[in-house]
């Protein structure tokens, strides 16, 4: 079998090119040389004892690089990651000189790997926010509030902060993306499709600032006004008597617990939503990526309880 890769040093005994651009092609490691002797046409080689002896240059400083922008539970690792562009340039600064601050990245780093195969682009990074699979500073939102309200963890107490307008307006992903489809196993008939065209987001979006990207609020906002749509009487239609019964327990739920009675009263009027066939799944724990379809990204919606 031929050798993965040729090794970059030279070896005692085995006199050839330091660094091979291509694999060998023979079993050995190193393809032999034709022999000289007996050839009229060909040179016998240049002994190493007869070449001139020149000092090695001076050694450059390559520029170094450091992890300037990356989440919390990042650990130093020997080389830069590959799909990792959250690295800035380290600059050496004079004594006395306070160095530019670092701030976290919001986006969650990771390496695929080295692969000798095929090597397939990896689906943008999601902000830590919205990323299901990161556990720390994870929103607090519930989906069958009337209005949504932006809060998140913090510190270890179980405490609740509001987010600010700088961190919704933050893009979703890295790199930005203008257009995807958000889907939940719970409701898997209500995809939500979620589009910017210019700065203009899809579905509208009140005093929505001018972004030519998707932000956090449009994620959530879009996910909100879905679940917060009436259902048909079709919808109705197809569920079981078992369903009925536990969709109906959720819309008195959610109804009466408005806030006040006038809103309690338009609540109810209102009719069963979307929101109610989720029962009591209703809190907002992140997104996971799926399989693009029809070259559109698409996310799944993870929704469960309070905790």
């Amino acid at each position: 079998m031929a050798a993965p890769y040729a090794w970059p040093y030279l070896v005692p005994q085995q006199q050839q090119h330091p660094y091979f651009q291509f694999p060998p092609a023979s079993g050995s490691g190193h393809r032999p040389s034709r022999s000289w002797q007996g050839s009229p046409q060909v040179s016998p080689p240049v002994l190493p004892a007869l070449l001139p002896i020149v000092p090695a240059p001076a050694p450059v400083a390559a520029p170094v690089y450091q992890p300037g922008f990356l989440h919390a539970n990042y650990h130093p690792r020997s080389r830069r990651h590959s799909f990792d562009a959250s690295y800035v340039a380290y600059q050496p600064v004079s004594p006395g000189i306070a160095p530019w601050p670092a701030v976290p990245a919001p986006y969650y780093t990771y390496s695929p790997g080295w692969s000798f195969g095929s090597l397939e682009l990896p689906h943008p990074q999601l902000h830590n926010l919205l990323n299901g699979d990161v556990s720390s500073q994870r929103l607090h939102i519930n989906f069958a509030s009337v209005e949504l309200e932006f809060r998140r963890r913090s510190g270890l107490l179980g405490g609740v902060d509001r987010l600010g307008a700088y961190d919704l307006e933050q893009p979703a992903t890295n790199p930005q993306m203008t257009r995807v489809r958000i889907v939940c196993d719970l409701v898997p008939q209500w995809p939500v499709d979620v589009h910017v065209s210019g700065t203009t987001l899809t579905p509208h979006r009140r005093h929505r600032p001018a972004r030519p990207y998707l932000t956090l609020e449009d994620l959530l906002f879009a996910v909100h006004a879905s679940l917060h749509r009436k259902i048909s009487h079709d919808d109705w239609g197809r569920l079981t008597y078992a369903q009925e019964t536990e969709i109906a327990r959720a819309y008195t739920r959610r109804y009466k617990a408005s806030g006040s009675s006038s809103e309690e009263r338009r609540q109810q009027a209102e009719g069963v939503k979307r929101i109610d066939f989720l029962l009591r799944s209703t809190w907002f724990k992140g997104f996971t990526w799926l399989e693009p379809e029809n070259g559109v990204e698409k996310l799944k919606l993870l929704v469960g309880m309070e905790s």
